[in-house]
């Protein structure tokens, strides 16, 4: 079952996001790890917030120990962030729309 997670990570600025990107040889159609559905960042004052859709919790844990883990250490570190998980019910994601922001996603 699909699940989504939002994560906040207080004091983490784009410039942060952006290394970890890097670290992850992440851009907008190559090295995304399997089993992702959609990933949305964003900043407020507070710092980032992260909204990913996965197609199960196991494909993120297994991402978050083999890549993630380790590209937050090689940028020197990230908070824990405050997590909140829930099976999806309903979803819809409309392909045609160009990418929105002006990161490298």
């Amino acid at each position: 079952m699909a699940v989504c997670l939002v994560m906040q990570f207080t004091g983490v600025d784009p410039a942060t996001y952006e290394a970890v990107k890097k670290e992850l040889g992440l851009s907008a159609n190559a090295n995304w790890p399997k089993g992702i559905i959609s990933h949305v960042a964003g900043f407020d004052s507070e710092g980032m917030y992260v909204v990913d859709v996965w197609e199960s919790q196991q494909d993120f844990d297994g991402f978050a120990d083999s890549r993630l883990k380790p590209a937050f250490e090689a940028v020197g570190g990230l908070p824990m962030p405050r997590v909140t998980a829930f099976n999806v019910h309903d979803s819809y994601r409309n392909d045609d729309r160009p990418a929105l922001g002006g990161g490298t996603a």
